[in-house]
């Protein structure tokens, strides 16, 4: 558990916390990787299936995510030797831990458009 009160008071904690802060939030920041790490949480996924399920993202940068993902160890590629290869993409164990996190960001957001802070959700349409 973190002190959040001792943080408060004692200047070298807090700037210690803060730093650890900033390495795991530069893991998860970007326009796409909460995204991909929120699918992925619902199961194991082909890379085709996670582009249709990001609106939006092109191919490239799909990949780079991946990759940086991969690198951080949130998440593990599995490639089979078939032909054509196919690839699968699934949260580590390291990264279902932000489950519960996931979990309170959809309750919050919930909450917050019942109150009115925030937009209703779109309705994105099933792909054809």
């Amino acid at each position: 558990m973190v002190d959040i009160e001792r943080a408060r008071t004692d200047r070298e904690f807090a700037r210690s916390l803060q730093i650890e802060f900033r390495r795991a939030v530069g893991m998860i920041a970007g326009r796409w990787k909460l995204e991909i790490l929120w699918l992925l949480s619902q199961g194991t996924h082909r890379f085709g299936e996670l582009k249709r399920g990001l609106p939006g993202i092109t191919q490239h940068m799909l990949t780079a995510q991946l990759r940086a993902l991969e690198k951080d160890g949130l998440i593990k590629r599995t490639i089979y030797a078939e032909v054509p290869p196919r690839v699968e993409y699934e949260i580590t164990p390291n990264a279902r831990r932000l489950r519960p996190i996931f979990v309170e960001i959809v309750k919050w957001a919930q909450d917050n458009q019942k109150l009115g802070v925030l937009p209703a959700a779109e309705q994105e349409q099933p792909p054809a």
